[in-house]
């Protein structure tokens, strides 16, 4: 017994378990009425536990409830950007990683995401910056979250960019501090 089997279940997991019986039940695993009885059975299954006996005899059963994938940003560091009196770009067609730092007094970092590939769905950015300024260049379905960045002094967040024109893409989570004189600045 799995220590998920008195997990309640939904359409989706009936239907997956349906989808795995017929799969056996074509490759010759499942007679026609063994294929029927237990499809009656799958849509009944309250939780986890019953259906996985509805398929723990056949090949197809440790696909019913796949082990999670690991998060491949967990244990991963974030791409530092040094920006100490320099101005860094990224810009084109690049990838961006899971998690990014800018740190750095009187720089500039400008980051044009309109056309990088963005393989985790979105990016956290840790902002610690003075004297700085960061500028966003956003593709119009991306989404920027930043209510984890602290601004002081004299510096400010200008959003020109507005609300993403579709759901679903990408977002961006800006978080850190931006301070004296810093300015972050959202466009599309």
């Amino acid at each position: 017994m799995a220590d998920s089997d008195g997990i309640r279940v939904g359409d989706p997991e009936r239907q997956r378990a349906v989808e795995l019986l017929g799969e056996s039940m074509a490759t010759g695993y499942l007679t026609v009425d063994e294929f029927d009885q237990r499809t009656h059975a799958a849509y009944r299954a309250a939780t986890r536990g019953e259906l996985r006996e509805l398929v723990a005899d056949l090949p197809v059963g440790d696909r019913l409830f796949p082990p999670a994938l690991p998060d491949p940003t967990v244990d991963r560091p974030p791409e530092v950007l040094e920006i100490d009196w320099d101005t860094v770009v990224r810009g084109g067609v690049w990838t961006v990683p899971a998690r990014l730092r800018i740190t750095g007094s009187t720089g500039t970092a400008k980051l044009d995401f309109r056309t990088a590939d963005f393989p985790y769905g979105g990016v956290e950015i840790d902002v610690q910056v003075t004297w700085s300024t960061l500028k966003l260049r956003l593709g119009p379905t991306m989404r920027v979250e930043r209510s984890g960045l602290a601004t002081s002094g004299w510096s400010s967040v200008k959003d020109k960019a507005g609300e993403p024109a579709a759901p679903g893409g990408p977002t961006i989570v800006l978080r850190g501090s931006a301070t004296s004189g810093s300015s972050v600045v959202l466009r599309r």
